[in-house]
C-alpha cells in the first residue's frame, strides 16, 4: 500500500511539473513546436482532474480507516518527494532542455546565415555584371595586321629624276612606280643617291621647280 501511494505522489509531482512546463514554455518551443505544447498542456490538464479525483478518494480513504490525521502527513510527505523531484529529475530535465533550446538555436543561426550570404552573393554578382564592361583583347601587332586593322606601307623603288643646288645644298626629286614622288634633302657633299625605297604614293603630285628652289633657300637660311 505504501509503494502504491509513493508511485502516486510522485506521478501528481511529475503532472504539476508537466503542466508549469506547459504554461510556461521556451521560446524555441513557441515558434517551432506550438503544436506539441498545445498536446501536452491538454494531457497534463487531463491527468490533474484525474489524479484529483483519486487524491479526493484516497482522502476519505485514510480519515476513515487511520483518523484525519493522516492525510495531513500524506501532505507532508508529498511535498517532500516534490521538492526530492525538483532537485534530480526535474533539474536534469530542464538542464537537457536548455541544451537541447541552444543547439537548436545554433543550427537555426546557420542557416539563417548561411541563406543571407548566398542572398548577399547572388545580388553582388548581379551588381558585378551590372557595372562590368568588356574590355577588348589587346591583339599583337602581326594579329592586327592580319585582321586589317593596322596596314603595313608598301615600299616601291624610288629613283632619282631631278636633283636641284643651292649654295651647298640639294634637293633630290624621286619618281616610283605608279607616278609615287618623293623630295629629299641632303647636303652637297653626300649628293642625292640614285635610288632608294620609298613609300608607295600612287598619282601624287610632282614637286614643282619653283617649290624646290624655295625649300631650298629656307633651309640654307
Amino acid at each position: 500500500m505504501s509503494g502504491d501511494i509513493g508511485r502516486w505522489m510522485g506521478a501528481v509531482s511529475d503532472v504539476d511539473n508537466a503542466e508549469k512546463q506547459a504554461k510556461n514554455p521556451p521560446l524555441f518551443g513557441k515558434l517551432f513546436k506550438a503544436g506539441s505544447i498545445e498536446e501536452a498542456a491538454m494531457a497534463a490538464y487531463a491527468a490533474k482532474k484525474k489524479l484529483e479525483e483519486q487524491r479526493y478518494e484516497l482522502k476519505m480513504f485514510l480519515n476513515l480507516t487511520h483518523g484525519p490525521g493522516a492525510y495531513d502527513e500524506l501532505l507532508q510527505m508529498e511535498g517532500q518527494i516534490r521538492k526530492q523531484r525538483q532537485q534530480t529529475i526535474y533539474k536534469q530535465q530542464q538542464m537537457r532542455q536548455q541544451i537541447g533550446e541552444a543547439i537548436g538555436w545554433f543550427f537555426l543561426a546557420i542557416v539563417v546565415g548561411g541563406a543571407l550570404l548566398l542572398l548577399a552573393s547572388i545580388f553582388s554578382g548581379k551588381s558585378y555584371a551590372d557595372g562590368y564592361k568588356y574590355k577588348s583583347k589587346d591583339y599583337t601587332r602581326q594579329q592586327k595586321i592580319d585582321q586589317g586593322k593596322i596596314k603595313e606601307p608598301v615600299y616601291v623603288t624610288c629613283r632619282l629624276k631631278i636633283q636641284k643646288v643651292y649654295k651647298d645644298k640639294m634637293a633630290c626629286i624621286y619618281i616610283g612606280a605608279n607616278k609615287t614622288y618623293e623630295m629629299e634633302f641632303t647636303d652637297i657633299r653626300i649628293g642625292c643617291p640614285k635610288s632608294y625605297k620609298c613609300v608607295s604614293n600612287p598619282n601624287s603630285s610632282e614637286p614643282s621647280i619653283d617649290d624646290v628652289l624655295k625649300s631650298l633657300r629656307d633651309i640654307a637660311k
